[in-house]
């Protein structure tokens, strides 16, 4: 770096997803604020999650998540840095449209977008690995090579799996959580919900949950049963892989010569990852199909809520990024094109 560009960088850190977002200083171990993705400037909720299964869809919107980070943070943009999440599916365009908002609409001297699974594993102390990342609207693994994940290669794979399948499977079981509300669904899942070690488990007895009303609702087997759907889509109607095939199939689009490095460190993201028996079914599943030894890396659960955050904390701070950030006299003499295929390689 230049005068400006000599020391670490201190960044804002924004990790924005299709129902949450985080985003706070780096150097801290958790951000300072997580809101729901439809949050505004305004205090509503009313918004529209900028980033959806992979894609910017709302540039206004980014910009107003921008604008509020920096607000809620009480941060100077001309004096940080601002590193993004963005998801490792994201288009070349999207992220130069990234870079035109942090520059065009802030004061920002450098901006950096990783992919989501790279700053999960860096979370975890690992550089290489596969992340299964399931969101809110859609499941993604990613295998991922010293920092690097594989983009343009096959073996970047997505399924229609999601958070929001399951809520909708659980509802189908028991109609009498038609019209929650998404908020009230994801509480239910992480307070009842569990994932049994086979598909073939025992009757669970039905348990009561208090809604934000007062009101208490029974849920049952549907706890268990929808996050079946996980593990053995098919027995649902779905036409997709269930993880385990999903991280075997992404493994064999891959070099075999890399195969025992990257199962070595096998990542689960995303609040359904965080469901009770998640990581135990997924390690008794991946038995029956690798020939390798693997091992699925188990966070802390204060780490599994903000792992994409966090590793974006830890790499903002770290000397051997520094030469990855896009500086302002960069994009304005290069454009933003330019800078994401000479830079943005995450």
């Amino acid at each position: 770096m230049s005068s400006d560009e000599d020391e670490e960088a201190v960044a804002l850190v924004l990790d924005v997803g299709s129902y949450y977002m985080s985003y706070g200083v780096s150097g801290e171990d958790t951000p300072g604020f997580t809101k729901l993705a439809t949050s505004t400037l305004e205090g509503t909720l009313d918004g529209k999650a900028p980033i959806h299964k992979g894609k910017l869809v709302d540039k206004e919107r980014m910009d107003d998540v921008i604008k509020m980070a920096v607000e809620d943070v009480g941060i100077r943009p001309e004096d940080k840095y601002l590193l993004m999440s963005n998801p490792t599916t994201m288009s070349n365009e999207d992220k130069a449209a990234l870079l035109d908002i942090t520059f065009e609409g802030h004061s920002f001297p450098g901006c950096l977008t990783i992919s989501q699974a790279s700053l999960g594993l860096y979370c975890s102390g690992n550089s290489s690995g596969i992340c299964l990342d399931i969101g809110y609207h859609q499941t993604t693994v990613v295998p991922v090579y010293e920092g690097y994940p594989l983009i343009g290669c096959p073996s970047i794979l997505t399924s229609p799996i999601s958070g929001v399948q399951i809520d909708e499977l659980m509802k189908k079981l028991n109609p009498t959580l038609k019209g929650l509300s998404d908020d009230d669904m994801t509480s239910i899942k992480k307070g009842l919900c569990q994932v049994s070690e086979t598909a073939m488990s025992s009757h669970i007895e039905p348990k009561e949950f208090e809604l934000p009303d007062k009101s208490k609702i029974s849920v049952g087997d549907e706890a268990r049963f929808a996050t079946e759907l996980l593990f053995s889509p098919h027995h649902f109607g779905v036409k997709s892989p269930g993880c385990q095939e999903l991280i075997y199939n992404s493994l064999h689009k891959v070099d075999p010569d890399g195969h025992k490095e990257l199962i070595s460190s096998v990542l689960p993201m995303g609040g359904t990852t965080r469901v009770p028996g998640f990581s135990k079914r997924l390690e008794l599943e991946l038995l029956g199909v690798l020939n390798h030894e693997f091992k699925v890396l188990n966070q802390s659960e204060s780490d599994k809520e903000h792992m994409k955050w966090i590793g974006g904390s830890i790499v903002a701070e770290l000397s051997t990024f520094q030469e990855m950030w896009v500086f302002r006299s960069e994009y304005e003499e290069e454009g933003p094109e330019r800078m994401v295929k000479k830079k943005l390689l995450f």
